[in-house]
């Protein structure tokens, strides 16, 4: 299974956006914890509509 380079930078791009609206500039342990949480669970979600797509080699 492989995502797509441009779906990985979309899925990059909507986390920081979400991330931000919430956390807005903070640089501590929890907000950092929730960016990797919220991106970490974006990508779980990409990589299962993926998960059929074959691997480029």
């Amino acid at each position: 299974m492989t995502i797509p380079r441009a779906e990985k930078l979309a899925i990059t791009q909507r986390v920081h956006a979400a991330w931000s609206k919430i956390y807005d500039d903070r640089d501590d342990a929890e907000a950092n914890d929730a960016y990797f949480k919220l991106y970490e669970e974006a990508m779980a979600a990409a990589e299962e509509h993926y998960k059929d797509r074959p691997a480029s080699t």
